[in-house]
């Protein structure tokens, strides 16, 4: 299984919510605490499905992870208003996360902030992956539109993350895998030399 899958997510977020005995969404509001100096991740993620935002938590934070996640450390901020004083928070604490991760699930264009979190994270600091979310059994992620410009997560076999560099086309058509292909998100993170963009002059993004 080398991407998170959508059957497996919403199990994790239902079994995390049933052991708080409630729902996904009141579960993410129970997790509520206070901010954290830091953070490993941002995550970037739309409220139209608490579920599978309650089970990629689950993963991250059962990584031994820390991970904002605006539903856990700010349960009173409306994300559906949007507001300079909103976007100040966000923007003051995407300044303590290390990495962002944007959630891309069928819902995610429909987003008013995730777009922005991940252009205003991509200028300040640069460490920006693609955390996809797929149906059962999907092969092959496919970077919609600028989400190609950025790596992606994938799964290893013992259940880790790894960041793999995008497969792009060069200007004669031909499909290039660039070496090194993909790091573990740990190395990612903490040694950010090459943040694995494709880098190939005058590319395209592999469309499967």
């Amino acid at each position: 299984m080398p991407f998170l899958e959508q059957n497996d997510i919403r199990q994790a977020g239902r079994a995390y919510a049933r052991n708080l005995g409630t729902t996904p969404d009141e579960a993410l509001r129970r997790l509520a605490r206070d901010r954290l100096d830091h953070y490993d991740v941002f995550l970037s993620q739309t409220i139209r499905d608490a579920e599978i935002v309650l089970g990629v938590y689950a993963v991250l934070t059962g990584l031994r992870y820390t991970v904002f996640c605006d539903w856990v450390e700010a349960p009173s901020a409306n994300r559906e208003d949007v507001t300079p004083a909103n976007a100040e928070f966000i923007r003051d604490t995407m300044r303590i996360c290390d990495t962002l991760l944007f959630l891309d699930t069928a819902h995610a264009d429909q987003s008013l902030w995730m777009s922005w979190e991940l252009g205003w994270f991509d200028g300040a600091k640069g460490l920006v992956a693609v955390l996809p979310v797929l149906p059962d059994g999907t092969r092959y992620y496919r970077g919609r539109e600028f989400l190609g410009l950025y790596p992606y997560v994938e799964l290893t076999e013992d259940g880790r993350l790894k960041i793999m560099r995008p497969v792009v086309a060069g200007p004669n058509g031909i499909m290039i895998f660039e070496a090194p292909n993909s790091r573990p998100f740990d190395s990612w993170r903490k040694h950010p030399d090459d943040p694995l963009r494709p880098r190939t002059p005058g590319y395209s993004i592999r469309r499967f």
